[in-house]
């Protein structure tokens, strides 16, 4: 006679079905937190950050602020640090790297909230939160 193998004789616990994909959410959400705080820049108490979104990416930077800093200052000083170009003519904002403004534009966002004066006129202090988004 052949041995039979019953599941409580050989102490094999089967899983919920359901195991796998709770597994699978947890995992990706420990991953999204960790992506998500490598995107924050670190910012000291007289420090101002820039995030660039991108939609897809970002590039975010952090550096000391100057009095009569404004946002497009804090633009250029990234732009030589990260080695990227931008165009900013009139007050708008029309380019930063390839991503000229063409159906979608930049917006900018001083501490979570639109700016809509030209970035050379918007004055920043220390531990201010600048993004410029592309949407």
């Amino acid at each position: 006679m052949i041995p039979s193998f019953s599941k409580e004789r050989c102490g094999v616990k089967i899983m919920p079905k359901n195991f796998l994909p709770i597994l699978i959410v947890i995992f990706l959400i420990v991953i999204g937190v960790v992506f998500y705080s490598l995107s924050k820049p670190k910012i000291g108490p007289n420090q101002v950050a820039l995030i660039i979104n991108y939609g897809e990416t970002k590039r975010a930077f952090a550096g000391e602020v100057v009095e009569g800093m404004t946002i497009s200052d804090v633009l250029l000083v990234s732009a030589r640090a990260g080695n990227f170009d931008f165009n900013y003519e009139n007050g708008i904002l029309k380019r930063i790297a390839e991503f000229e403004q063409n159906g979608k534009k930049w917006n900018t966002y001083l501490n979570g909230v639109k700016i809509e004066e030209p970035l050379d006129k918007v004055l920043i202090k220390a531990r201010d939160k600048i993004e410029l988004k592309f949407e």
